[in-house]
């Protein structure tokens, strides 16, 4: 068999298992940011400035479970910026409490407030949250500081918001915070295997979607039938 009709196969094939495994989650479960859109889901902040990681209660009012992925984006006009922590299923008619973590360190989180999904955070900084044991009160702090640290771009202002609450609930000075952000820092060099300048250049969201998927699976379908003349 002609190579070129093998790859193309093989292609869609690839293609066809993605769109497959894709429309079995959206036939069972919408998305977060679907079922907001739709109206038919209420996300609250629960709790108050400085907790870490912070709580949210998911309210779904719609007809279908709904799926909260670990680094979907969820922001406020009165409240803090988060990025969710867990996956976690939310049946319809049901509620349940999702943690997340603090993505704007000069904001100050306010209980009771709503929040909307937006972007999805970026692949490194959904690799820091992925990693963390959300058990281990340590962990979870160290995985806020590297989430700030990446957020502010390596330029974490420790005197506002979030951050100045948590150090003050901490009871931390400067010298054990400059410490601990060190170590901090540190991680996601190692873990991302970067340098410290590339903090700067790191992006905190990404807001390729489902439909953008589908295009680039599309696009490279064209490619391929472009580069090696097949109709």
């Amino acid at each position: 068999m002609n190579f070129r009709v093998i790859l193309l196969v093989l292609v869609v094939i690839i293609f066809t298992l993605g769109c497959i495994l894709v429309s079995n989650t959206y036939f069972e479960s919408t998305s977060l940011k679907d079922t907001y859109n739709q109206g038919d889901v209420e996300i609250i902040q629960n709790t108050a400035a400085g907790t870490i990681p912070h709580v949210v209660l998911v309210k779904n009012s719609g007809k279908k479970p709904i799926m909260i992925e670990t680094g979907q984006i969820l922001e406020s006009n009165t409240s803090q910026d988060l990025v969710i922590a867990e996956d976690k299923k939310v049946n319809q008619n049901s509620s349940s409490f999702i943690r997340a973590y603090c993505f704007q360190p000069n904001q100050t989180a306010t209980p009771g407030a709503k929040l909307k999904p937006t972007d999805k955070a970026s692949a490194e900084i959904q690799k820091i949250i992925k990693s963390t044991n959300l058990t281990d009160n340590q962990n979870t702090t160290q995985s806020q500081l590297q989430i700030w640290i990446m957020v502010s771009k390596n330029n974490l202002n420790i005197n506002t918001g979030e951050a100045a609450i948590f150090i003050e609930k901490q009871g931390n000075n400067t010298d054990e915070i400059s410490k601990k952000l060190q170590t901090a820092k540190n991680s996601i060099i190692k873990s991302l295997n970067i340098t410290e300048g590339d903090l700067k250049n790191l992006n905190s969201s990404s807001n390729l979607g489902y439909n953008d998927i589908l295009n680039l699976l599309n696009e490279f379908v064209n490619w391929i039938k472009y580069s090696f003349n097949i109709n």
